[in-house]
């Protein structure tokens, strides 16, 4: 699931590299490094009590597909013991949930609540860290039947992760629009899921009558939980193709 093997350590360290050439000490005293060395994003802050510690950075699009991907195999397996008794409906035989598998049942569930969820919050990490990451100048956007000229903070506030991965990547990384394409539509089942999970509503939990479908827990029944973290994963090689990131390397989602 996490395959690399470049000796840098963690898949979710936000940066990580060699250095290409010697490094000289940046301070009287301090350490040179030499070439091959490895070389991170750091952290350093300052404890209530002043005491100085610093820490690797971590990846956030990382983490949340790392617990994306806990909780959709977890779910797997939780599904795998659920067994079924026959039962009578109004409509003729069928089947029920055991309920002496009701806590794995509902496991199972929540499992699936977080995959999701963290699914599409991989999404928004990654849109907002690209924005912050290639743009310096504000950029004109369409809103509403109006054009409106916003700073990258004001695009990451105020802009959708709709609007931010149909329009705002496109632009910043030269690359077609997904919108319309199989990707996209990938990522609005996913988007639904997550909205109705997270806004839940009464109908989301309970169908009005039988032959209503779309109730969010039988989406969980009838669906692989590991869809949801693949479908944020394709988003994200979309506009990576030729720049991967280390960590998207090591996401191997099967």
């Amino acid at each position: 699931m996490f395959n690399i093997d470049d000796g840098l350590g963690d898949w979710r360290i936000a940066a990580a590299s060699r250095l290409a050439k010697e490094l000289p000490s940046a301070f009287p005293g301090g350490p040179s490094h030499k070439i091959g060395t490895p070389v991170y994003q750091t952290e350093l802050i300052q404890t209530p009590t002043g005491e100085y510690l610093g820490f690797l950075t971590p990846s956030a699009t990382a983490m949340a597909f790392s617990i994306a991907l806990t909780a959709s195999n977890n779910a797997k397996s939780l599904y795998a013991t659920l067994t079924y008794d026959s039962v009578l409906t109004p409509h003729g035989r069928g089947k029920s949930i055991s309920n002496e598998r009701t806590g794995e049942l509902f496991n199972f569930f929540e499992q699936c609540m977080i995959a999701v969820t963290f699914s599409f919050q991989a999404l928004e990490v990654f849109a907002n860290h690209t924005i912050s990451r290639n743009l310096r100048e504000s950029m004109e956007v369409r809103r509403r039947k109006k054009k409106d000229l916003l700073s990258p903070r004001e695009l990451e506030r105020q802009l959708s992760t709709d609007e931010k991965l149909a329009s705002v990547l496109p632009k910043i990384l030269n690359v077609p629009t997904p919108k319309g394409k199989q990707v996209w539509e990938k990522y609005k089942v996913l988007k639904d899921t997550r909205d109705a999970t997270i806004h839940l509503k009464s109908y989301d939990l309970k169908s009005v009558n039988e032959s209503e479908n779309d109730i969010l827990f039988f989406q969980f029944l009838n669906i692989d939980p590991l869809e949801y973290p693949k479908a944020a994963e394709a988003m994200v090689m979309y506009f990576q193709k030729e720049n991967t990131p280390r960590w998207l390397t090591a996401l191997e989602i099967k």
